[in-house]
């Protein structure tokens, strides 16, 4: 033996089962031409079977593979620019951004540290008609409109790894606790409309010029497109509102429960009006009077879905339509920052928000504020989780979720859930194969207060004692006997969340000289 070589074998790193902060992003990027499948990629992608059958979508011998419809993890964005061409939505300079590549910058940017990407197909050109992009919605999760693509007729199955496309991929990422699909608006919205023609100074007027260099590049590899920002009719809103409960309809599996979908509300379209008390009123004027009289919520309402709004121009937002760019994979970064800093069960809000520049429309005090009960006007805060500025520069100003219910509405409170149904997954799995009997059961028991003890001592859980805060029972009152003859074990927990105060009204009373206190929590 002359020399002895150490080769160091690339792989991806697993993931804490508890971590509650991981991402799942679906929609269309171009792969980079000449990029080749990273080694440590292509070693996950053979070890969780999508390079070999019945499963194989990935060509273990193609270095340049288009990695369609198979999940691929990314620590950093700069990993995930190796692999695709985020700016280069139709392949030819200068070009436009895609909103995917846009998120998952976003994401990093605002603090994530790990995501999925599930690449589905090259973006569609600008300028598709509306029912070409409605018909890419069954890519993102087929059988969400009929007839469903070649290949992908049967519905979604946790059991059935060929049925696993698009969002469907969730069933196989059990430490995704965010699922992101940023393409979703420009697919429902409107034709786009050209840009109003900017008021040129009168000729001759004096003024400074930029000096041109001879010689020089005048071009660039991208540019804002002169068209509006993908804007929704009332149409357009029931579109989307539709393929958001298809959505919530997969999230309601049993396996997927510990997953929420953080989606961006659409701008509504200028010409959009409704039905007010005080006659017609136009969408862009009261944006949450408009949903809640439309009931465009209504399909899709749900404790795990969390719609973000108003839309953001970014640092690296000019290659979008008007340079606005969606807020979900803002948000959902914020998210995923909260919960590695500050745990998932705290409140995002006043959470900053990093890159930020402007927001489109800024929120006005009728968004943020509740309306008075009984009224028949809904404030857009309530059910939107609104982004904006703020004396200490951009934040987010709620976080709430889209359920109808008020005691749902608070998503702390619903990621809370999410985090201990986790816990209690991983404790199950454990003990899968030991008997039951008493034993077993006491053991979960004192398993599963420890981990309710660990959120009450980190403030998730209100109560002055444990005892107050939550309880768990396993025994055979919560068992019947058909439960015990088919290996079913059966806990029940009951908790209190710690409700989050977000604005206390002070009010002063120079007659009467005292001061009272109100308040508001959370709705």
């Amino acid at each position: 033996m002359r020399r002895l070589t150490f080769e160091v074998t690339e792989r991806v790193a697993p993931t804490a089962p508890e971590r509650m902060d991981v991402a799942l992003f679906v929609g269309f990027v171009r792969r980079r031409p000449g990029a080749p499948v990273p080694a440590a990629l292509s070693r996950y992608l053979f070890e969780q079977g999508w390079m070999t059958a019945p499963t194989l979508r990935v060509d273990p011998n193609d270095a340049q593979d288009p990695l369609t419809d198979v999940p691929l993890p990314f620590e950093s964005f700069a990993a995930f620019e190796r692999v695709f061409d985020w700016r280069a939505r139709a392949g030819l300079p200068p070009d436009e951004f895609t909103a995917l590549g846009a998120a998952v910058q976003a994401f990093f940017v605002q603090g994530g540290r790990k995501c999925y990407v599930v690449r589905m197909a090259d973006p569609l050109t600008p300028g598709a008609e509306r029912a070409t992009r409605l018909g890419r919605l069954n890519l993102l999760l087929p059988g969400s409109r009929l007839p469903a693509p070649p290949g992908m007729e049967h519905p979604a199955s946790a059991v059935d790894r060929a049925t696993w496309h698009g969002a469907a991929h969730l069933f196989g990422l059990q430490d995704v606790s965010f699922l992101c699909l940023p393409d979703t608006p420009e697919l429902v919205a409107d034709a786009p409309e050209p840009l109003p023609i900017p008021r040129l100074p009168p000729a001759g007027a004096p003024g400074f010029v930029e000096c041109a260099t001879h010689g020089a590049a005048t071009g660039s590899e991208w540019n804002t497109p002169e068209r509006s920002a993908p804007r929704c009719g009332l149409t357009a809103y029931l579109d989307w509102a539709a393929f958001l409960a298809v959505l919530a309809e997969l999230l309601r599996d049993r396996r997927l429960r510990e997953t929420h979908l953080v989606a961006a509300l659409p701008l509504p379209s200028a010409s959009l009006v409704f039905d007010a008390p005080a006659g017609k009123r136009a969408a862009t004027q009261d944006l949450g009077a408009f949903l809640h009289a439309s009931g465009v919520l209504t399909p899709f309402q749900s404790a795990f879905i969390q719609l973000a709004y108003p839309w953001l121009r970014t640092a690296s937002s000019e290659g979008f339509p008007e340079r606005l760019a969606a807020p979900d994979g803002t948000l959902t970064g914020a998210l995923a920052r909260n919960a590695l800093l500050r745990g998932t069960f705290r409140s995002a809000l006043g959470l900053g928000l990093a890159e930020v520049r402007e927001v489109f429309p800024i929120p006005t005090r009728l968004d943020q504020e509740p309306r008075e009960q009984g009224s028949p006007l809904r404030a857009l805060g309530e059910r939107v989780t609104l982004l904006g500025p703020t004396p200490r520069g951009m934040q987010v100003l709620s976080d709430v979720t889209s359920s109808q219910g008020v005691s749902h509405r608070q998503a702390p409170v619903s990621r809370l859930i999410s985090s201990v149904l986790r816990a209690a997954r991983q404790l199950g799995a454990d003990l899968t194969f030991s008997p039951s009997n008493e034993d077993t059961w006491l053991a979960l028991r004192y398993r599963m207060e420890s981990v309710l003890g660990r959120f009450f001592a980190e403030g998730a859980l209100r109560g002055a004692t444990p005892r107050e805060a939550f309880s768990v029972r396993c025994d055979r009152t919560t068992m019947t006997q058909d439960d015990l003859d088919n290996g079913r074990l059966i806990a029940l927990v009951e908790l209190a969340p710690a409700a989050a105060i977000e604005r206390v009204q002070v009010l002063l009373s120079a007659l009467e000289g005292d001061v009272s206190l109100q308040q508001e929590e959370a709705a």
